[in-house]
């Protein structure tokens, strides 16, 4: 029997990161199945010569009737005493009758926001019948705990994301001070990401504060009016950056001082994570999950979406006080110390215990 079968949609570096950390620790028996390799939407690059975990890569099409067969083979050969699953994959009904069966079924939840997720009746049903029926839901902070327990969820367990903190901290420790504010903004170039409000907004903070450089990376179907806009600026003030890789990511970091996050919707963000731990403040939207938990007080700004006046305040208090964007700056290295693979292994394996004998 097998202590854990995670069902994943896809595999990417950071969860490929967690998974090889526990195996390595040797504590628990698992499984990953992946529906399928690389998300299409994403441009990561995972070897699966790096994946040092047992898994599985599901060979059937979705929409095929051979995809029950195959799953239902595999439940099969791992015989799992639990199933971790995200809670947007309720089609996924051998986890549904494991959980009939009396086993363990969790439930990894992110918070879902109206401007990316459109609200339909059943589905908010569903949320319900899920979130109950579970015997565990996971989630990675305080606002998701919320989120879940208004749709009925009663046993939530925390299980905080990771990042590499150790090598974004050291990245960080390699800033260099500059005279110009230095902004980041690094994610999909998407209309969801909030990036037709980001250029305009900048447009007025670059022509009001000269000591203000950006920085643009990513990729996506805005990428080309990213550029043109950033051309119109000239690149000694503006840089477009292809999208980079995340054992490369850390040096984007460290060669800038605030991260800017206007998303309209996101159901966490990771890319905050590793910019506090890079030791960068990050002005976000109130879109984000678990934002106002993670930025604080002194690690950064949370303000509207589509709020330009209070965009451009933010900026400019970290251009006028730098002082305080070095305050800031320590706060966020401080609180993301130690929030790597290691402690995600620990609460795995603290849930684990936990439901042994539930």
């Amino acid at each position: 029997m097998t202590d854990i079968v995670f069902f994943l949609p896809a595999i990417n570096p950071y969860w490929r990161d967690r998974f090889n950390a526990l195996a390595s620790s040797g504590r628990v028996s698992f499984h990953c199945v992946f529906s399928d390799y690389i998300d299409p939407m994403r441009s990561w690059t995972v070897d699966e010569s790096t994946l040092q975990f047992p898994h599985t890569f599901l060979t059937t099409s979705k929409a095929s009737p051979a995809r029950y067969l195959e799953l239902a083979r595999l439940w099969w050969r791992l015989r799992p005493e639990r199933v971790f699953t995200f809670h947007h994959v309720p089609a996924l009904w051998p986890a549904w009758i494991h959980r009939a069966t009396g086993r363990h079924l969790a439930l990894y939840a992110l918070m879902t926001w109206d401007s990316w997720v459109r609200r339909r009746w059943h589905k908010e049903i569903l949320k319900r019948v899920f979130f109950r029926g579970a015997s565990s839901v996971l989630t990675p902070g305080p606002d998701s705990d919320a989120y879940v327990e208004s749709y009925g969820a009663t046993n939530t367990h925390r299980l905080h994301h990771a990042v590499d903190w150790v090598a974004l901290q050291q990245a960080g420790c390699q800033r260099q001070r500059s005279a110009s504010l230095r902004l980041l903004y690094i994610g999909r170039l998407i209309p969801g990401k909030g990036v037709p409000f980001l250029l305009p907004m900048l447009d007025h903070v670059l022509r009001r504060d000269p000591s203000v450089s950006v920085e643009l990376v990513g990729d996506g179907e805005l990428w080309g009016e990213v550029e043109a806009w950033a051309a119109r600026h000239g690149h000694d003030r503006v840089r477009v950056t292809a999208f980079v890789q995340s054992a490369d990511v850390a040096d984007v970091y460290a060669r800038n001082d605030v991260l800017l996050f206007p998303t309209l919707g996101d159901p966490y963000g990771l890319v905050v994570d590793e910019a506090l731990a890079s030791g960068m403040p990050v002005i976000s939207s109130d879109r984000a999950g678990d934002i106002r938990w993670r930025i604080g007080q002194s690690r950064g700004r949370v303000v509207p979406p589509e709020d330009k006046a209070a965009w451009m305040a933010a900026i400019n208090e970290y251009s006028q006080n730098r002082d305080l964007l070095q305050a800031h700056s320590l706060d966020a290295s401080a609180f993301s110390a130690g929030h790597g693979t290691e402690r995600w292994v620990e609460e795995i394996c603290r849930w684990v215990a936990r439901t042994s004998n539930a």
